[in-house]
Parts: structure tokens; C-alpha cells; sequence
């Protein structure tokens, strides 16, 4: 081996990759830990008795426990829904005022996604590591802390003996490895400074030790890709398309293609959502010249896009009327939705289901990819699109999707007989049992897998993700469990994982293999994964550079 190379290995093989939570999230600077004017202001009746007593020995008054959702230091005022958050957002920016804000919900959904990416920080009610705040959290950079103990009523929350109402400041801090705390006022918070930390050089020295494995990211924005990008990421593995509707202003136009009753309603909702998705493929694929970029197909359970509040009904309504369309009544909306409502949705008409039930909108999503395609080819780029079908549970669904099928003088269209496909390698999404043993007639139809071990862990060991947190404490107590599955890749699931990985390559000896879960930069994770033979994993564009250093220090031990 060259001298270069030993010298790499072991500038790698020293680092600790513990210190880089210190490099890419903020942290409280605990010199500023003292009660300001601002947070003595805003102390309820029952803190402010001790607030001198409590700063002189302690710092802020502050509330510690809960669970890690995304890692790192965020201050800012307390709101409770993502309209007002932006409402007091906008205006501060206008007054010239310190615009963090920290948004405070019992639970976050799709609605609540453009609040996330505008606050520092989310607290929850509800849900845990892999809770859909979590994971939006840490997509964007974002802190998250769930609080079970959280009681919010109206536009107040109880937390221990903190008590803040909206517009009152408060900082979150969550640790990666320690006790995460709420504390009552601001403290100063120090940014990572990724450029002037030497890390992209160890990146770099990294890169050069795993040439066989890759790390991807999670990404569907252009802004995720370009951070993706700068911190190391070889391509996209999962570019979750419904993502790309959590924007205000598109929102309201994928609920139009929930709610549609008639087909001509949904064509035209398709169109609006066919130009929105071409020009974020187009932004994508541009920025990923030369990478590949796996683009799964609309997954998302659709009860998760529903207008919930007052608030989003109104707004559905103004955007109906402002489109020229039959206007509708609250009381319309409010009975479509109970038409769509299912007793399970993680387990109903989603993924390729939808796309059993109406074709169009797959196909839509697929002119979309390769219109954007052929943009970029006549700009003389290299450009990879990979399609994925997600949530498949057998052969036969993925041989429909794909390459269609004719019933009795009927048709269905598969992605390979629309007009705009081009050659491009379609893979299943591996996150059922079911289909992980049957991995081997998947594989006669799909070019690559992916394991989505978010879902492949919650219907492997019958654990809700959103649910589980509850009574996971307990778990580890009595050591159940050796660790949270969602967080720590379960020996059962790697086994399914495994399993099919060797029947999928009996079939098709060149089978890609990734795996995108919320496990997809734990160290143990990556360690399984490279000796199984998978191909990549992709994660969170904030998590890559530890990945891709975990790689490096599992391939020089090999070495």
C-alpha cells in the first residue's frame, strides 16, 4: 500500500467522529447560560419568584428529559401553529427584529412542513426519532425535540415547571449523545463553521478510502441537493417526490388532486403538479450532473396532506375560488375528507397502491422526470435518473407499474409505455417483509433495490414509528430491546435485509442495492451494510460527512 494512502487511512482512522456533532450543529454557549431582561420579562408567576436564584446557580430556568429528534442548539420566540409562526416571522423581518422563532405542536404534519423549515427549532407532543417532525427536522438543518410531558392548551405550554405563552422565547438543546434540556429565555448559540474545520478535507481523504461503497443523500429540493453536494454526497438515493408539494403555495394544488372527485378536476391538478415537479427535477438533476439521483414515485399515505384546521380549510377554499374552479363549501371539504379517511393509512391506499387505482398520477410524475431529462441532455449534461416504486409487496405489482398489462381489451400503461420514458433502471422500494421474501421474482423485474428500513422496521417488529415512542423507555429498561430500532437497525430486519440481497442476486446478478432509512448513517448500520454487499446508503444531507467518515474508518480496519 502507498505511503499516501497508510497516511489517509490513519488521519481518518484518528478521527472521532463523536466531535462532529460539534462541527455540524449549533451549540449553546454555555458562558451565556444567565437570565437576560428578555427571558425575565417573559418568566411565569411560579418561576419568577426563583428566576434570581435559579440564574445565579444554574443559569436559565430549564426542563430536561424528552427525546432526540434532530441534534444541535436553537433559540427563538414560541409559536404554535406554522401560520403564525410565518405571520410573526414576517413581520419581525420587516421591524428588523431577531426573526428565530421556535415552533411549539402537538404533533407535526404535512401542513406544518413549511413552518419547520422556517423556524430554528420544532418541540412535539408526539413521536419520536423517526416521527415525521424529526425527520423533516433533520432534512432541513433543523433541530426537533419530542416532549411527551408537553401539555399545550390554546397558545400556552406547560413543560415541568416552565410555562410559556406565544411570542415568549425559549432554547432547545439536544444533544446527540446526552440529555436534551428546554430552557426558559435566549442563550447565545454558536454556529458550526463546517468550511474553516478542515472536515472537507477529511472528507476528501475519506472518499478516496470507500471507492466501492457510496454515500448518498435524502434530498427533493435544489437547496437539499446543493447542501448534499457540498458536504460530500455521492448522488441522490431517495428524492421523495411528495416532499416537493410541502410548500405553501403547492400545498393547496396536491390537496386539489386529493379531493377531486371527478377525473377531469384531477387532470388539471396534474398538470399544475407536472410543471411544479419538471422544474425541480430540472434544478435537481443539474445540480447532480454526473450523480445518480433515485427518484421514488409518490408514496406519502394521503391522509397526511388533508387540510386539517380552520385555518387550512379556509385557505383550500380561496385557492379553489382564485383558480376559476366550482366553488366549494366547507362543509364539501370536510365530507370528502371523510370519504378518504382509513382506519390505518401507514398500512392503506398508498405508494404503489395509489398507483394500481389511478395510473395517471404516476405517469404524470414520470413525464415530469424525463422532460426535465431531456433539458439537461440538450445542455450536453450527463444526467442518471433511477425510478423507484415504493412500497411494493409483490412481482406482480411491480410488473404492472412498470410494464403494464392488458385485461379484456382494457389497458393499463406502465412506466415504460409512456411516450417520454427513456432507458432508465426502475427499482422497488423494499419495505415489507413480504417483499423481502420475495425478493428474488422482484428482482426479475427491477434493475435495483432500495430498503426503506423506516417502514421495513416498523412492519417487521409491528412498531408504529409516531407511537412507539411511549413506551420504547421501558424497553430499554428492562432491555427488550437493546437500543430504539428506529435509530439502530434491528438484527431482524437486517436479516430480511440480507435475505434479500442474496435472493434478489440469485435472479439478477448485477442487482443495485441501497438503503435510505433513518438508519442509514449509524456507523453499525453502514458496517452491515458493506459487508452484505449493498451498494449505498443514502441519509440526510447533515448526515453525510459522518457517513461517509464511518465508511472510511470500517474500510481502513478491513485494510
Amino acid at each position: 500500500m502507498k505511503r499516501g494512502t497508510l497516511d489517509a487511512a490513519g488521519a481518518v482512522k484518528a478521527l472521532d467522529l463523536s466531535r462532529l456533532n460539534e462541527i455540524l450543529h449549533p451549540r449553546i454557549n454555555a458562558q451565556s447560560m444567565t437570565c437576560n431582561e428578555v427571558s425575565r420579562a417573559t418568566c411565569n408567576e411560579v418561576s419568577r419568584a426563583t428566576c434570581n436564584e435559579v440564574s445565579r446557580a444554574e443559569g436559565l430556568p430549564k426542563w430536561t428529559g424528552g427525546i432526540s429528534g434532530a441534534p444541535g442548539a436553537a433559540a427563538g420566540r414560541v409559536y404554535f401553529s406554522a401560520d403564525a409562526l410565518l405571520e410573526a416571522k414576517a413581520l419581525a423581518r420587516q421591524r428588523g427584529e431577531d426573526t428565530r422563532c421556535i415552533l411549539v405542536l402537538p404533533a407535526a404534519f404535512a401542513g406544518d412542513v413549511k413552518g419547520i423549515e422556517a423556524a430554528a427549532g420544532v418541540l412535539t407532543a408526539q413521536g419520536g426519532y423517526a416521527a415525521h417532525a424529526s425527520v423533516v427536522a433533520r432534512q432541513y438543518g433543523k433541530v426537533s425535540l419530542v416532549a411527551p410531558e408537553i401539555s399545550i392548551t390554546d397558545k400556552t405550554a406547560i413543560l415541568g415547571s416552565l410555562s410559556f405563552s406565544e411570542g415568549d422565547p425559549i432554547t432547545l438543546d439536544v444533544p446527540y449523545d446526552a440529555e436534551s434540556s428546554v430552557y426558559q429565555g435566549i442563550a447565545e448559540i454558536s454556529e458550526p463553521n463546517i468550511t474553516g474545520s478542515a472536515l472537507l478535507d477529511f472528507i476528501a481523504l475519506a472518499k478516496g478510502l470507500t471507492k466501492n461503497f457510496q454515500i448518498r443523500a435524502n434530498a427533493e429540493t435544489p437547496e437539499d441537493a446543493e447542501k448534499a453536494l457540498s458536504l460530500g454526497a455521492e448522488g441522490i438515493g431517495l428524492c421523495r417526490t411528495e416532499h416537493m408539494f410541502f410548500k405553501p403555495e403547492r400545498i393547496n394544488t396536491f390537496r386539489e388532486l386529493i379531493l377531486s372527485e371527478s377525473g377531469g378536476a384531477r387532470d388539471k391538478a396534474l398538470e399544475k403538479l407536472r410543471a411544479m415537479q419538471g422544474d425541480d427535477f430540472y434544478r435537481i438533476f443539474k445540480i447532480m450532473a454526473g450523480k445518480h439521483v433515485t427518484i421514488r414515485l409518490l408514496d406519502a399515505p394521503l391522509h397526511e396532506f388533508m387540510p386539517r384546521s380552520d385555518a387550512d380549510i379556509t385557505s383550500y377554499i380561496d385557492h379553489i375560488s382564485a383558480s376559476g374552479e366550482t366553488v366549494v363549501t366547507r362543509d364539501e371539504i370536510l365530507a370528502r375528507i371523510e370519504t378518504l379517511r382509513e382506519c390505518n393509512p401507514m398500512l392503506g391506499h398508498r405508494g404503489c397502491r395509489i398507483a394500481v387505482s389511478y395510473p395517471e398520477i404516476y405517469a404524470m410524475q414520470v413525464r415530469a422526470i424525463f422532460e426535465a431529462v431531456h433539458k439537461i441532455q440538450d445542455e450536453k449534461l450527463d444526467v442518471r435518473p433511477e425510478i423507484m416504486v415504493p412500497l411494493v409487496m409483490n412481482a406482480a405489482e411491480l410488473k404492472l407499474i412498470a410494464y403494464g398489462k392488458r385485461v379484456e381489451g382494457a389497458g393499463y400503461a406502465g412506466i415504460a409505455d409512456i411516450e417520454e420514458f427513456r432507458n432508465c433502471p426502475i427499482g422497488a422500494m423494499i419495505e415489507l417483509p413480504a417483499a423481502a421474501l420475495g425478493a428474488g421474482d422482484i428482482a426479475r423485474y427491477a434493475q435495483f433495490f432500495s430498503f426503506g428500513t423506516n417502514d421495513l422496521t416498523q412492519t417487521t417488529l409491528g412498531l408504529s414509528r409516531d407511537d412507539a415512542a411511549a413506551f420504547l423507555p421501558a424497553y430499554s429498561h428492562y432491555d427488550l430491546l437493546e437500543g430504539n430500532p428506529f435509530r439502530v437497525l434491528d438484527e431482524r430486519v437486517q436479516e430480511l435485509i440480507a435475505l434479500a440481497v442474496d435472493r434478489g442476486r440469485l435472479t439478477r446478478p448485477d442487482l443495485v442495492c441501497g438503503l435510505c432509512g433513518e438508519q442509514g448513517a449509524d456507523p453499525a448500520a453502514i458496517r452491515f451494510c458493506m459487508d452484505t454487499g449493498i451498494n449505498y446508503v443514502s441519509c440526510s444531507p447533515y448526515a453525510v460527512p459522518a457517513a461517509i467518515l464511518a465508511a472510511a474508518q470500517i474500510q481502513a480496519e478491513k485494510e
